[in-house]
């Protein structure tokens, strides 16, 4: 069986902090070609602690941290935090009333590139800027105060900003203002600034490319994909759109894609971009919940144009293994390597209906809002019933030769590939009134991450099992499942059942694969980040170790290690 390493888990204290806080929650982490990991953690003290916050009741830490897996006994490290000093915003910051702005949230999972050691992620805080908007009668300068989201990147080591909802701050008007327009919404009515940034912003480079949604002058909502090269030209590099709403989508000869009522169809939604080696693949389609147009596309940073190369196209392009069907609909999650670009994909017309449920624990906020909107069925009982593509799979594309390899798909093995979760920013989440992040709702995602030509991704199996699976070309096998006995992760949860796995886009690379896991029996629970270097295995290796992954679900108890072994790691 493989050979996972701790990168932190419930028994690992939190770095940088005084009072005994150790992590408790963890998010799908990402890893770079070298073996550096960063992930999204909350930390607590233990109850009874003196002087923390969460295990009391108080506020939990919350913040973005690293670990080089690479070196033995590196120690985790923070990128930025809700807690003193990891907690100040990078410039434009000029808060001095009380004190400099600070993260408060983060509320995606950090992205890190592959070749380098720069990491971007999503930051929430208090308002980071204050400008002069008029004049008061008096003849003061009127002021107000902005810039509670952005994206955040560290090139060169500190933090700096790579994107700001302060595009609309400049000194045209008011030479007391900094010029700030270099993060001001491209394409569009000078000046006009980002409303947030969804999802998680993604690095290659020096560059930061995301997915931002904006206001138009007719006050109509607008979104697209859009990057900028944080360094360039002292670091006022401006930002640049490589597509956004109300775009044609057009063909790779240039001709102009028709959506389902035979029109010229028109980007109406894209999903947040992934990054490799200096080029950009997204989701983008003309109806997000219907989608007869769009598909997943591929633009080149090095190209002035940002010319878009279609990968997949709604309605065309072939699912292959002879199945023939067009794919129907595709994910937003795209996992890109810089040649390769896993993701999910339907076809057909036919579907079934799944059950999911409002949490019982978690955010009291978020259950209650979940409660509100329940409308389906019985209302506000937080049971509601979605239907899915009854033929579904993961799937890869290569960039260079176009041809598409299905890895997975519905059927004898697997029941879903679809998760859902129900997450956003409750109205009465507090803050400071300025929260300008998505309304909570429910939300489907797919789960892969590619490398080279090998795929792990997350399925609902046929038997009713949650798992992580693989695909190196050949056949699936199982890494994980729910019911598993803990000990096969983290020898801290032995006796205890694996309840749930993660992986995302950024998890497998260059060998390395890093996930996030929890455990649980009938009286504790334990849960961590773990990795694991996985090297180019044998057939019989995998066959170990499918077999060794049968017989552990069917025990519930660890067995006997075999099959793929793992190269050293750093020593949790």
């Amino acid at each position: 069986m493989l050979n996972w390493a701790t990168v932190a888990n419930n028994g690992t204290s939190a770095p940088d902090l005084v009072s005994g806080e150790k992590f408790f929650s963890y998010n799908q982490p990402s890893i770079n070609d070298a073996g550096l990991l960063v992930f999204r953690a909350r930390a607590r003290a233990p109850v009874g602690g003196e002087g923390g916050e969460g295990g009391g009741g108080g506020e939990p830490v919350r913040g973005v941290f690293a670990r080089d897996m690479s070196v033995a006994n590196a120690p985790v490290t923070t990128i930025a935090s809700n807690k003193v000093p990891f907690d100040v915003v990078p410039a434009p910051n000029n808060i001095t009333n009380p004190g400099p702005a600070t993260f408060n949230e983060f509320p995606a999972f950090p992205r890190i590139d592959a070749r380098s050691s720069m990491v971007a992620f999503r930051g929430q805080s208090t308002p980071a800027f204050e400008y002069q908007t008029g004049v008061n009668p008096d003849e003061t300068p009127l002021t107000t105060r902005g810039g509670t989201s952005g994206v955040y990147t560290n090139p060169s080591g500190p933090l700096i900003t790579g994107a700001s909802l302060l595009g609309n701050v400049n000194n045209t008007v008011y030479p007391s203002n900094p010029d700030l327009r270099y993060f001001q919404v491209p394409g569009t009515t000078p000046g006009t600034r980002f409303d947030q940034f969804p999802g998680s912003p993604t690095a290659t480079g020096n560059t930061v490319a995301f997915k931002g949604n904006w206001t138009d002058s007719s006050g109509v909502g607008q979104t697209g994909i859009y990057y900028r090269d944080v360094l360039a030209a002292g670091g006022r590099s401006p930002v640049y759109k490589i597509a956004s709403s109300g775009d044609a989508i057009l063909d790779n000869n240039g001709n102009p894609v028709l959506d389902g009522a035979g029109n010229a169809a028109k980007f109406g939604s894209t999903a947040p971009p992934s990054a490799s080696d200096g080029r950009v693949v997204f989701t983008g389609l003309d109806n997000e919940d219907a989608p007869t147009a769009g598909g997943i596309f591929l633009a080149s940073l090095a190209d002035p144009l940002h010319k878009l190369k279609s990968l997949v196209s709604i309605g065309v392009t072939s699912v292959g293994d002879a199945l023939g069907s067009a794919f129907k609909t595709v994910g937003e999650g795209l996992s890109f390597d810089g040649k390769n670009v896993g993701f999910w994909g339907s076809w057909g017309d036919t579907s079934r209906a799944v059950t999911v449920k409002c949490s019982t624990d978690g955010n009291a906020a978020i259950q209650a809002a979940c409660l509100a909107q329940d409308t389906n069925g019985t209302a506000g009982d937080g049971i509601y019933d979605f239907t899915v593509p009854e033929h579904q799979g993961i799937f890869m594309a290569d960039t260079e030769t176009g041809v598409i390899s299905m890895m997975a798909q519905t059927g004898s093995q697997f029941a879903d590939f679809l998760f859902w979760t129900f997450s956003g920013a409750p109205s009465d989440s507090g803050g400071d009134g300025t929260d300008d992040r998505e309304p909570p709702r429910w939300r489907s995602s797919a789960f892969v991450a590619v490398d080279d030509l090998k795929s792990i991704f997350k399925a609902l199996s046929s038997a009713g099992e949650t798992g992580l699976y693989g695909n190196f070309g050949s056949d699936v096998f199982t890494i994980l499942e729910t019911g598993m006995d803990g000990s096969l992760v983290d020898a801290n949860a032995s006796g205890m059942e694996i309840t749930s796995l993660g992986i995302e886009r950024d998890g497998f690379r260059n060998g390395w694969l890093a996930i996030n896991a929890s455990m649980a029996n009938a009286e504790e629970s334990w849960s961590g980040v773990y990795v694991n270097r996985i090297p180019e295995p044998t057939m019989g290796a995998l066959m170990v170790l499918a077999l060794g992954a049968l017989g552990l679900a069917r025990r519930r108890r660890a067995g006997s290690s075999g099959g793929l072994k793992s190269e050293a790691l750093g020593n949790a």
